[in-house]
């Protein structure tokens, strides 16, 4: 007789009741996140269970990343049990913190949102000097910045918009910011710090999703946190927590590097805000394109004439109405 499959819910089921002690049936397990990413997160007598394949090549950095990071200082999930079930598929199980995230913070009190804000930069300031001694995904570089670019110009712009990918992705200044961009100086980033993969709890952020982490340029996630399309944060908003930033960095923020990256991060957004909307049926991301593109060129008109990224914000500008 053959062996019953041994499906995500079946496997997380089985961990959950070897860790608690508690009988786990499949159906006791609560759907927390699931996606194209081949990742499973269910929920079960208080803990997560996170089962995922080979179908992305980050998800078999999630456990190393999980305990560098909690070594160093960074607020993220502790690691309570795993299982390597082969072929880049694997279990385990994690601390719960809860269900209150930062996007549920979207119509809070400017106050209460913005003490979360800084909690967050708080958590991302630690991360970016960390010296990770584990292997990170790969680093930006002008490949990379490239993929964004172009992944943006065929969603976005061709499928939604219906441009010619091609006028846009012919313009010399955008490989340019590219290969200036990736010339800088490299330090840990997030790659997703966004509003939905950061989590409140005890007054304090901690982070999620954080198997994609690579070396590249903070201004990259803090455009990721402060352009996200979800939260829609004021012009004002912003410039205070640019400046708080600041004050915990100990260094002001060059506008330049700071441009270039929120432009790169929003491009790869809206790409697949677009991607994810039509090849996937979900049309919630399609909704979140027009606060995108209304931060997009909000940057864009921003960006210093003197900035190595002028050239490709007027080409947002006039490629993005």
């Amino acid at each position: 007789m053959s062996q019953p499959e041994q499906t995500p819910g079946i496997i997380c089921a089985a961990l959950v009741e070897q860790y608690t002690g508690k009988a786990t049936s499949p159906d006791m397990l609560v759907p927390v996140a699931a996606g194209a990413s081949g990742r499973s997160i269910m929920r079960a007598h208080g803990v997560l269970a996170i089962h995922w394949t080979s179908a992305r090549a980050d998800n078999n950095s999630f456990l190393p990343a999980a305990k560098g990071l909690a070594a160093g200082g960074v607020r993220v999930p502790q690691i309570l049990a795993e299982l390597a079930l082969g072929n880049g598929c694997g279990a385990c199980l994690v601390e719960d913190l809860g269900t209150e995230d930062l996007l549920g913070l979207r119509d809070a009190p400017p106050q209460r949102r913005m003490e979360a804000y800084r909690q967050a930069l708080d958590t991302l300031r630690t991360l970016s000097i960390l010296t990770p001694d584990w292997e990170l995904q790969p680093a930006f570089d002008a490949a990379m910045y490239r993929w964004e670019q172009e992944y943006f110009a065929e969603h976005l712009l061709g499928r939604h918009l219906g441009r010619v990918p091609a006028d846009f992705l012919s313009r010399p200044a955008l490989r340019e910011m590219a290969e200036w961009l990736a010339a800088l100086p490299r330090v840990p980033v997030h790659r997703d710090c966004q509003s939905q993969n950061i989590m409140l709890r005890d007054g304090k952020a901690w982070f999620i999703d954080f198997q994609g982490m690579r070396y590249g340029r903070s201004e990259y996630d803090l455009a990721s946190l402060l352009c996200d399309p979800y939260m829609e944060l004021t012009p004002e908003e912003r410039a205070s927590l640019i400046n708080y930033w600041e004050q915990i960095t100990g260094a002001p923020l060059d506008a330049s590097i700071y441009s270039a990256c929120a432009m790169q991060r929003l491009m790869q957004a809206l790409g697949a805000f677009a991607n994810i909307g039509y090849n996937m049926n979900k049309s919630w991301y399609l909704q979140q394109i027009p606060a995108g593109i209304s931060i997009l060129r909000t940057i864009a008109a921003a960006t210093p004439a003197h900035s190595p990224a002028y050239p490709v914000a007027q080409c947002l500008l006039s490629s993005v109405k």
